[in-house]
């Protein structure tokens, strides 16, 4: 087991801390309502990412290499709501049709949970951490719960730097001149990272 210690820790803050569609998202929902708004929504990542590992334990991985097709459609379907999710970010909308201002909320636990399933570095990080990282035979069971309690306890802490991060640009943003560049900039982010995805 000792043998596995520093590779997953190293794994996990990589993945998680590192820019994606998750930490992009949570950036802007930092930037636009705060950082303790924004709690839910990493409890809901956290949540969401120990689910999958749970799957890939049980074989979603090996679902994956017997259906390829699912992992495809995945990807594409995740992607576009990435790209739907970064114009959302770069032009919010600010009034109703019928004139008064709209009220915003930020994305709660179950939609951060469920936005998981359509992120396809989450499926990268979560297949690849129950593939390479578990021991196989007797010691399979401890090093998975191994594995989950890592993620369980760097991912709270690395993917709320980005909704800090956010929170500290919402100072800037007091009026829509200083607004309108900052979400744009972090929706191009958002945008961008839908490359790493599909490369």
């Amino acid at each position: 087991m000792n043998n596995i210690y520093f590779p997953v820790l190293l794994f996990t803050v990589t993945m998680t801390a590192t820019p994606g569609p998750n930490n992009m998202l949570l950036t802007a929902s930092g930037a636009r309502f705060g950082y303790r708004k924004t709690l839910p929504l990493i409890a809901g990542i956290t949540l969401g990412i120990i689910s999958q590992l749970l799957l890939s334990a049980m074989g979603m991985g090996y679902l994956f290499q017997t259906f390829p097709q699912i992992q495809v459609i995945l990807k594409y379907a995740g992607s576009g709501y990435i790209l739907y999710l970064a114009v959302k970010i770069a032009f919010p909308s600010q009034k109703r049709k019928n004139g008064n201002d709209k009220v915003d909320k930020p994305m709660g636990i179950i939609q951060g949970a469920l936005f998981q399933y359509l992120n396809p570095k989450a499926y990268i990080m979560t297949i690849t951490a129950m593939s390479v990282y578990p021991l196989p035979g007797d010691l399979y069971e401890k090093s998975a719960l191994y594995i989950l309690l890592a993620f369980l306890l760097i991912c709270p802490l690395s993917i709320s730097l980005w909704a800090g991060f956010g929170s500290l640009l919402k100072r800037i943003m007091k009026d829509e001149k200083t607004a309108a560049p900052v979400n744009l900039a972090l929706g191009c982010m958002t945008a961008f990272s839908v490359l790493f995805i599909l490369k």
